[in-house]
C-alpha cells in the first residue's frame, strides 16, 4: 500500500471516530440535521444542509396540519402495527430526482406535474437512511425508539387519506428545512411517527388479516359505471344537439365497466336490472388498470365508415346529426379529448314534460323493460 493510500485510510478512520465521539453529546435537533446531511452525502454525494430542525410531541390535530396539498406523503411501516408518515415538499422531491437522474441539482423552475409512486421510490432512501442514522445518534434517548425499523411502504395520494390513517394518540414530529445543491434548491421535510407503538394483539396465524386492512377498508371509494367510450371528431362534437343519436355497438350492455377515481378500471360487467333497479352483474375481474392500456377495451370510432365504390356512388350516408355550419377550425390530433361531465339531470321533471327538439322520453317503466333481468342469468352461470 502506498504512503498516500495509507494516509487516506487513517484519515477516514479518524473522521469516523471523531463523528462517533461528537454524536454521544449532540442534541436531538443536531442529530436530525446530521442524519439528513450524512445520508445525502453518502448516497448521492449531494451537498445537503438541514436547518431549523424541530422535534416535538404533538396530538393528532397538530399532526394533520403537516399534510399539505401538493406535497409528497409517504406511508412508513414501523415496528409491529405502527404507521408513520414522511412529508416532502416538491422542491425536495425535485432535487432528489435530479441528483439521481442528472447527477446534479439545478435551479430550473418547479413543474406542477402530478407526483407518482416512481418519485416516491426515488425519495424514500433519504427518509430511511436518515431514520437509521438518527436512531444511532440518539442512542438510549426515548425519541429514537424504533426509528431504524421504519421502512417506506406506499405513497398516499391526498392529505385527506393520510389524515384518516392517523391512529396513535400522540406523534413524534421531526421537522427540518433543507438546503440542497449549494443553495440551488430549498425545501422541507417532516416526519410524524407514533410516540408509543401499541403491542399488536396476538392472533392465531391462520386468521391474521393483511396489515392496515381495517384502515384501508374504512376509506371512501367512488366508482362510476361507464357504458362505453367514444372518440368523436371535433366537427361531430360541435354539431351535437338535444335529441341527437349516437350509434352504440350491439354488445354495449355486455361491456359495461366500473371505473374508480383517477381513471382506473376495476372490472367489467353486464348492465341490466334487478328488482326494478339498474344493476351490473360482474363478469370479469381484471384488477385496476389504466384507461388506454393495451388490455383495455378498444375505443369506438363513430366517424363515418369507409364505403365501397358502389356504395359511395349512392351518396353520403346520413347519421342523424345536423351538418356543421360553423366551428373553431380546430383539428383533432392523436390525443383523446374528453367532454366535461354533464350536471345532474332532473328525471322526474323531464319525464313528464316536453323537452323540445329531442322529443319526449318514453315511460320509465317501459324503458327499464328494455334492459335484461340479471336474475335470469344466475342459472346460466
Amino acid at each position: 500500500m502506498s504512503e498516500a493510500a495509507a494516509e487516506k485510510v487513517l484519515s477516514r478512520k479518524a473522521q469516523a471516530a471523531r463523528r462517533a465521539i461528537e454524536a454521544r453529546g449532540m442534541s436531538a435537533e443536531k442529530a436530525l440535521r446530521r442524519a439528513y446531511a450524512r445520508t445525502a452525502e453518502e448516497a448521492w454525494n449531494l451537498a445537503l444542509i438541514a436547518r431549523n430542525a424541530q422535534i416535538q410531541m404533538v396530538d393528532q390535530y397538530r399532526a394533520v396540519a403537516v399534510f399539505e396539498a401538493g406535497d409528497m406523503i409517504l406511508l412508513l411501516d414501523g415496528p409491529g402495527e405502527a404507521i408513520g408518515f414522511a412529508v416532502l415538499d416538491r422542491a425536495t422531491v425535485t432535487a432528489l430526482v435530479e441528483v439521481q437522474t442528472l447527477g446534479i441539482v439545478t435551479d430550473m423552475e418547479l413543474d406542477d406535474r402530478r407526483l407518482t409512486p416512481t418519485d416516491a421510490a426515488v425519495a424514500a432512501p433519504l427518509i430511511e437512511g436518515a431514520l437509521v442514522r438518527l436512531c444511532a445518534y440518539l442512542g438510549n434517548d426515548p425519541l429514537g425508539t424504533g426509528l431504524a425499523a421504519y421502512r417506506y411502504g406506499a405513497m398516499i395520494e391526498s392529505p385527506r387519506i393520510a389524515a384518516n390513517l392517523l391512529s396513535a394518540s400522540r406523534y413524534r414530529l421531526f421537522e427540518a428545512e433543507l438546503d440542497m445543491g449549494g443553495g440551488l434548491r430549498q425545501g422541507r421535510v417532516s416526519l410524524a411517527l407514533p410516540d408509543e407503538a401499541a403491542e399488536p394483539e396476538r392472533i392465531p396465524e391462520e386468521t391474521v388479516a393483511p396489515r392496515h386492512e381495517e384502515l384501508m377498508m374504512s376509506l371512501p371509494a367512488e366508482i362510476d359505471a361507464v357504458l362505453c367510450r367514444m372518440r368523436l371528431p371535433v366537427s361531430v362534437a360541435e354539431a351535437l344537439t338535444v335529441g341527437a343519436l349516437l350509434p352504440l355497438p350491439a354488445d354495449v350492455l355486455d361491456q359495461a365497466e366500473l371505473v374508480a377515481r383517477g381513471g382506473y378500471r376495476v372490472t367489467r360487467g353486464r348492465l341490466g336490472q334487478l328488482n326494478g333497479q339498474r344493476a351490473i352483474r360482474i363478469s370479469q375481474s381484471t384488477g385496476a388498470s389504466r384507461q388506454g392500456e393495451a388490455r383495455g377495451r378498444p375505443e369506438i370510432d363513430v366517424s363515418p365508415p369507409k364505403t365501397a365504390p358502389e356504395e359511395a356512388a349512392e351518396g353520403p350516408m346520413e347519421f342523424g346529426i345536423p351538418a356543421l355550419t360553423g366551428g373553431s377550425g380546430m383539428k383533432l390530433g392523436d390525443d383523446e379529448y374528453e367532454l366535461p361531465d354533464l350536471p345532474p339531470l332532473d328525471f322526474e321533471a323531464a319525464l313528464g314534460g316536453d323537452i323540445g327538439e329531442g322529443g319526449d322520453f318514453p315511460d320509465f317503466a317501459t324503458a327499464m323493460g328494455d334492459l335484461p333481468d340479471l336474475s335470469a342469468f344466475e342459472s346460466e352461470e
